[in-house]
């Protein structure tokens, strides 16, 4: 029998493909929207998704820096910014 080996995970980088995963999720949720409405009022499909999923992320990265500001980024602080909950 083969003995189980436990791969401890950083912390650092299971944090930062949380975040690019959650971004990458979040631009989609809101370019695809965006791709109906732009094709509707006659906008480039490409322009409209693009503008829409970036202005999204755009919002939640501006709120992640500001959260970062004391030098440390936890998971609460990303939990409040992809729910958009304010900080009290």
């Amino acid at each position: 029998m083969v003995p189980e080996v436990k791969i401890k995970q950083n912390p650092t980088i299971a944090k930062f493909l949380d975040l690019g995963q959650r971004l990458l999720s979040l631009f989609l949720a809101n370019a695809l929207p965006a791709i109906t409405t732009g094709a509707v009022i006659g906008i480039s499909v490409g322009k409209a998704a693009i503008m829409a999923g970036a202005m999204a992320v755009i919002k939640v990265v501006s709120v992640l820096a500001e959260a970062s500001v004391d030098g440390e980024l936890t998971s609460e602080e990303i939990k409040q910014a992809f729910s958009g909950a304010k900080k009290k």
